[in-house]
């Protein structure tokens, strides 16, 4: 699947919002898909350009320090993404791997 890639993000840490720690990860990229209009009965929304999206990926550091070297070097570029099922729930995708577009 072909994207423009914006950013990354890998996190860990320990919650303490709710009084008892709770362990978080997150690991996640955004990027550019074309806007869509959104047209449904008495709804009509128009839109141009381009729409931020956002999608998880695997939470490894080498697929993140990946992600960070494209960025580095091309800024802002066209990737391709590999998605693979989520191991912690089967019915969605995550990224696995992403590589500067051919």
């Amino acid at each position: 699947m072909k994207v423009i890639l914006l950013s990354a993000a890998l996190g860990k840490g320990i919650s303490k919002k709710t009084g008892q720690p709770k362990p978080y990860a997150f690991a996640s990229l955004e990027y550019l898909v074309p806007a869509k209009d959104f047209i449904n009965g008495d709804h009509n929304i128009q839109k141009c350009g381009l729409e931020v999206k956002n999608v998880s990926i695997l939470d490894d550091q080498q697929l993140y320090n990946n992600i960070k070297a494209i960025l580095d070097q091309n800024g802002i570029s066209e990737v391709e993404l590999t998605l693979t099922p989520d191991p912690e729930n089967m019915s969605r995708n995550i990224v696995s791997q992403v590589r500067t577009a051919k």
